[in-house]
C-alpha cells in the first residue's frame, strides 16, 4: 500500500511540475486562439504597434500589465520595448491572452457555458466589463463580424 501511495505522490508532483507554467483553460483551444486573433487583426502576423495596440491580437499595454507582464524568454519586464516585442510575437501574445483569460474568464453572455464566445467578449470589452454586447458600436460590430467569419457556430 505504501508503494502505491509513493507512486501516486510522485505522479502528482510530476504533473504539477509539468503543468505549472501552462494553465489549462476549458474551451480555450487552437481554434479559439485563431478566432480571437482573426477578430482582432485578421491575424495579421506582420502588424506592429498602432494607436496603443500591438501585434496580431492588438494588445494594449494595460491588457499586458493585467496579464502579468508576459515577456519573451530572456527579456526583462522593465526594458523599454519588452511589452511591444512580446505582443508582436504570436506565441508570446498567446501567453498574454491566456494569462488574461485565466484572470478574467467567466460566462459573459449568461448562457451557462464559459467558452470562446465569452473569451471574445472579454478580449474586446475588457475583463471587468465583459457583458456588453459586441455589436453596440462600430468597432464592436467589426470585431463581431470577423469573429463570426472564423467561428460561424457562435451564439453572439
Amino acid at each position: 500500500m505504501a508503494r502505491y501511495a509513493a507512486v501516486a505522490t510522485w505522479f502528482l508532483l510530476c504533473h504539477q511540475v509539468l503543468t505549472q507554467d501552462v494553465p489549462y483553460i476549458v474551451n480555450l483551444n487552437t481554434h479559439c486562439f485563431r478566432c480571437l486573433c482573426y477578430a482582432a487583426s485578421k491575424c495579421n502576423l506582420t502588424v506592429g504597434c498602432d494607436g496603443g495596440y500591438c501585434g496580431p491580437y492588438k494588445i494594449s499595454k494595460i491588457y499586458w500589465k493585467d496579464a502579468g507582464e508576459v515577456i519573451l524568454p530572456d527579456d526583462e519586464k522593465q526594458r523599454s520595448g519588452a511589452y511591444e516585442d512580446c505582443a508582436i510575437s504570436y506565441h508570446c501574445a498567446q501567453r498574454i491572452v491566456t494569462n488574461y483569460i485565466v484572470k478574467y474568464g467567466r460566462d459573459c453572455n449568461d448562457d451557462g457555458v464559459t467558452d470562446c464566445d465569452d473569451y471574445s467578449m472579454i478580449n474586446f470589452n475588457g475583463g471587468y466589463q465583459c457583458k456588453p454586447e459586441l455589436g453596440r458600436n462600430e468597432a464592436g460590430r467589426a470585431w463581431l463580424q470577423r469573429y463570426r467569419l472564423c467561428n460561424p457556430d457562435t451564439r453572439l
